[in-house]
Order: structure tokens, then sequence, then C-alpha cells
């Protein structure tokens, strides 16, 4: 049986973003986790000192790393890691070296099939770094993803598809419909500019088939990855159960999803899961124990209401406004997500293989209601991000007309700043075009 007709209706299934070597694979493990306490009952001291034991777990494995491991995860986590330069011959060399390994590890592959059907695909320069940057430039690493890549690809969209860049057109009408359910969106980036993955299980549709799934997160994933910045810098997944957004399947289709996230070349910078479900959380807590510590330094666990999350996941520099929920009524605003498959609509439509999105600088934008968007004209906006920018130019005008050259220019820098702080950009208007740049 293939692994794709395989699935996992276990608490490991909330795990599908992880390398699956790192989870136990012995069965008296994976039932000590199948047989995990219930809360019903238990006291609220009792679920305090549980939900701080996490904590205290996160602590063990940040001392359990040299002071340089601990130095690098904490500035991974919060977005200010510094990234490795790309010499021209730094990359160069990587290449040849990719180049070597895939010639001894080919033969009989499905990467090999790709090759001979179109060698320009398999070996353009744009296509290659991905997995480079995905591996942080350990040439072997890539080699072997790029193997992987394509195996999958095959599995999900056939011979005819190997050796194309995946449209919206490729996928079918179940596709589709998978698609707008909003399971998997890129609702915007933390503000360190890394793209979150937004992950509801509770939105999965009960006529999704597992392989509408797949192929609906390989496409989303590799769309992700037409910006150069998310390959360099990182993605942040997070998987989100709060209130009635929980998943319903029983967390279906572990080996498979992880599968596909191993091949696809995202790397990941951090994982952040929120829940309000203290079984759920239980969970969480009993798999984080058994990771190994460099992995279990990069998650990060969430209890509480869909207000108490935000607030704790604002810490880590994700703007409280992202989630595309609406506290009142507790449900998922789908608005943002389904303007962003319209805008998908228009890039691939474009018919501009891969390379040259990522070279573009002028790669469309999805607004959101944080951003201020500078229309065509002079004219203004209505969005919410306008008006809160212009709330915060009127009560700093005073200030700013009778103030000094230095503090003026200091009241500029706190207006951008209140922007960004709340999750929003400048936008500016594409003429011609129903789309948007960033403007700074």
């Amino acid at each position: 049986m293939s692994a794709f007709n395989q699935s996992f209706n276990d608490p490991l299934s909330c795990f599908a973003i992880c390398n699956e070597k790192s989870l136990p694979q012995n069965a008296p493990v994976r039932q000590q986790l199948l047989n995990l306490p219930q809360a019903d009952g238990m006291s609220n001291a009792d679920l305090i000192h549980k939900n701080k034991e996490v904590d205290d777990l996160l602590c063990q494995a940040l001392n359990g790393l040299t002071f340089e491991e601990r130095q690098e995860q904490q500035e991974i986590l919060h977005g200010v890691e510094a990234t490795i330069a790309e010499e021209a011959g730094f990359i160069e060399a990587l290449l040849q070296e990719l180049d070597g390994h895939l010639r001894n590890i080919k033969s009989r592959s499905v990467y090999e099939m790709a090759e001979s059907m179109d060698p320009g695909y398999v070996s353009a320069r744009a296509f290659r770094v991905m997995f480079l940057r995905r591996n942080r430039y350990g040439s072997k690493a890539a080699a072997d993803q790029m193997l992987k890549f394509f195996e999958v690809k095959l599995e999900l969209f056939g011979k005819s598809k190997l050796v194309k860049d995946i449209a919206i057109d490729d996928l079918d009408e179940d596709d589709i419909a998978c698609l707008k359910t909003g399971w998997i969106q890129l609702p915007g980036k933390d503000r360190s500019g890394r793209q979150i993955s937004l992950n509801l299980p509770g939105l999965r549709g009960d006529n999704m088939t597992l392989q509408n799934e797949l192929r609906v997160r390989y496409y989303t994933l590799m769309s992700m990855l037409e910006s150069e910045e998310t390959q360099i810098r990182g993605m942040i997944p997070m998987v989100y159960t709060v209130g009635d957004i929980k998943d319903r399947f029983g967390g279906r289709g572990y080996l498979e999803n992880t599968r596909v996230a191993k091949a696809i070349p995202t790397r990941v910078a951090a994982v952040h899961i929120c829940t309000d479900d203290i079984n759920e959380n239980l969970c969480y807590q009993c798999i984080i124990k058994i990771l190994p510590l460099k992995v279990r330094a990069n998650f990060r666990l969430h209890y509480g209401s869909h207000t108490e999350c935000r607030y704790q996941l604002a810490s880590y520099g994700i703007p409280q406004g992202f989630l595309p929920i609406d506290l009142s009524t507790n449900q998922v605003s789908l608005q943002r997500h389904l303007k962003w498959i319209g805008d998908r609509i228009i890039v691939d439509k474009s018919d501009r293989p891969l390379s040259s999105v990522i070279a573009s600088p002028n790669a469309l934008i999805t607004p959101t209601e944080n951003d201020v968007l500078l229309l065509i004209g002079g004219n203004r906006s209505k969005n919410l991000g306008n008006q809160r920018f212009r709330a915060v130019v009127k009560g700093m005008s005073q200030a700013y007309e009778t103030g000094s050259k230095e503090s003026r220019k200091d009241l500029v820098d706190c207006v951008i700043h209140s922007v960004y702080e709340s999750g929003g950009r400048f936008l500016k208007q594409r003429d011609g075009i129903d789309g948007w740049n960033k403007d700074w």
C-alpha cells in the first residue's frame, strides 16, 4: 500500500509539518500517547499546572543547547536571525556540488524522468537555488529533497504536469472547492517579514478527499515560494483549533501531509499551535516532550481563547489583526483568502515561469484591513488601515506643526511604526491592473 493510501487517526497527526523521523515509531510509546489522561474533572489549579509544564519543557530544551544554539533558536523564533550572504561565487560552487550529487543518485528516479522530459526545467538556476536555501545551503540534502519533490509531484498531478509550474487551472473542480474552504491560507507576514501559513483544520469540508487536501497544500506552499524573501527567511506554520474551529476528522492524513511538507522546499522557522481544548493541549505537550531538543525549541504552544492566543502570538511578532476571525461571532472571514485566490488567477494567467515571478519585484500583493492603500490620483481609500492612519496623523498634527526638525522626524517615524505595529503595510496601486505593490 502506498503512503498516499494510508492514514493515521491518532494525536500524532497534528504534527504534519514535522519530520516523522523525530516522532516515536515504536508501538509502546505511540500507545502511551493514545492513552493520554482526560481533563474532565481536573481543577483549575491542575490545569494551570499542566499548562506550565509545556513552558518548563521549552526552557529545558533551550537549556540543553549550547549558548550559540540557544542564541540562534531565539533569533529564529523572533525573526531577527542573520541571513547568509549569497555571493555569486558561493552559490555557483554549491550548484556545481548539487549537480554532482544529482548525477550520483538520480538513476531510475522520477527526477531522471523529469530531466529527460525537460532538462531546462529541472536545471533552472532559480529552481535549484530554492532547494539549497531550504537546506541551509547543504548541496547533498538539497539533492535528496529534489528527488522526493518530483516523486510527490508525480503522485499528486501525474506525468503530464511533472515539468510545469502548477497553476490554478491545474486544480480540478473538487480541488478548487477545497481551496476555497480556507482550511489552509496565507493571511500575511509577521513583523520581521516571514510568511505565515495558517492551518484551520475545522474548515475542512466533508466532501474533501485527502488527495484534494494534498494538492491544495502543494499549490499553496509553492505559491508562497514565489517570494525570494520567503525562501531565504522561512515560513511560520500555525495550527489553529480554537472555539468552533476544531478538527472534526481526528487529524487524518498525518503521514501523507508530512511527506508533501517535507518534499516542498519551504524552510520552517518556527511553529505555533493554538488550542482551547485541554485534552488537545495535553496531547501536544506529550508530543513536545519526545521531540529532539533542537526541534522542540522551535515549537510554541498557546492555550486559551481567541483573545488570549492573539496576545500570546503578538509577543512573537505576529500581529493581532492577522487572524481572519470575527471575535463577536466566532466565525472565520474568507474575504482576504478569496481575494488571494483572485490574485493568484491573475498571476497564473500571466503565463510566466516561476523563475521570472521570483525575480520580479512587482509581484501582486493582497491588501488586508490593516494596510494603508495609496490610490492613483490622490484618491482617499476607505480601508480601515487608511482610517486609522489618518486618525494617528490628525492626533499628531499640532505637535508636528510646533515641533523642531528633529522632533518632526521622530513623529513621522512614530506614525509609520504605528502602521507596522498593527500588521499593516504601505501599498501602492498598480496602474492599469487590479493589484498592489509594496511602496516601502
